[in-house]
């Protein structure tokens, strides 16, 4: 059965490993009672001395870390790097080799204002778990946020497999695996040492430098119109600088260009929005060269 339904659009909860009866998708672990946090330090994962723990081996309140942890996915939380609105990067290791945990606030603090455009063309199966996402709920917003989480890694995976530059995920391929961590997403750590990798929206390149990097930047976009996809937010903020190469992050609102009735539209904006950022590090682009050849590239593989 395929994730697609010519009728009803593109299911991403099938493809994403979520049942379509009327149980609805699997829910996360249930929270804590405390006051739910926008942002979280190291401090507020790491169980204090004396706190009361589930088991003897529990040792971090969020829950969905501690079942990475317990599954052996990790044994070291190194510490903090890159906190934001909607989630907080973590350097965590495993026997010394280091990965990016990302995890998403807490579903109460999360606005989920600015996506609806991402959301317009996703069909969900349970009818339920759809009216409790339309009136936000909080069961709503929890599934929303699955499948969020969900998203991010199906489409890491996608690109991993199609040889594009993303972190690789730690967790997966399998659904079923992945859609089990909860509101966290592990993958490679994209850095020297403990030292994250600058977004090419921080960095200073001489300009053969930059034009190297648009030109990579360029290439994956296309890339990406070629697989049928758009990132959906296209720019030098959510692309990273590493050893010369640009690495691409943050996925979850890719979109698929023969399904959304929006990709069209992001494209453009993507395009524009990549030529844009990248004005300050000196490369002047064409976007209309650059949109003909995504939509050429689009138009092929379809």
């Amino acid at each position: 059965m395929s994730s697609y339904d010519e009728e009803r659009g593109y299911d991403p909860a099938f493809e994403h490993g979520f049942d379509h009866d009327e149980r609805g998708p699997t829910p996360p672990r249930r929270r804590s009672t405390r006051k739910p946090k926008r942002k979280r330090s190291v401090r507020d994962l790491r169980l204090p001395q004396g706190a009361e723990r589930a088991t003897s081996t529990t040792a971090f309140a969020d829950p969905d870390l501690q079942g990475l942890y317990e599954r052996g996915y990790f044994d070291t939380l190194l510490g903090e790097v890159k906190g934001g609105k909607e989630a907080t990067v973590y350097l965590v290791a495993r026997e010394g080799r280091r990965y990016a945990a990302k995890i998403y606030a807490d579903i109460e603090t999360r606005a989920f204002r600015d996506d609806a455009v991402y959301w317009n063309d996703v069909f969900i199966a349970d009818r339920r778990t759809a009216k409790a996402m339309k009136n936000k709920t909080r069961a709503g917003r929890r599934a929303q946020q699955a499948i969020w989480v969900a998203r991010e890694y199906a489409y890491l995976w996608r690109l991993v497999e199609a040889g594009l530059p993303v972190p690789r995920p730690a967790v997966g391929p399998e659904p079923s695996v992945y859609g089990a961590a909860g509101s966290v997403v592990l993958m490679e750590f994209v850095g020297e040492g403990d030292e994250p990798a600058p977004r090419l929206s921080d960095v200073r390149l001489d300009r053969e430098e930059a034009a190297d990097a648009y030109r990579q930047s360029a290439g994956i976009l296309v890339r990406l119109a070629e697989l049928g996809l758009v990132h959906g937010d296209f720019s030098t903020y959510n692309l990273l600088w590493h050893e010369g190469k640009v690495v691409l992050i943050d996925v979850p609102q890719m979109m698929e260009l023969a399904v959304s009735r929006s990709a069209r539209g992001l494209l453009e904006r993507d395009v524009h929005t990549l030529v844009a950022s990248f004005r300050r590090l000196r490369v002047q682009a064409d976007p209309r060269a650059l949109l003909a050849e995504a939509l050429g590239a689009a138009n092929a593989s379809l």
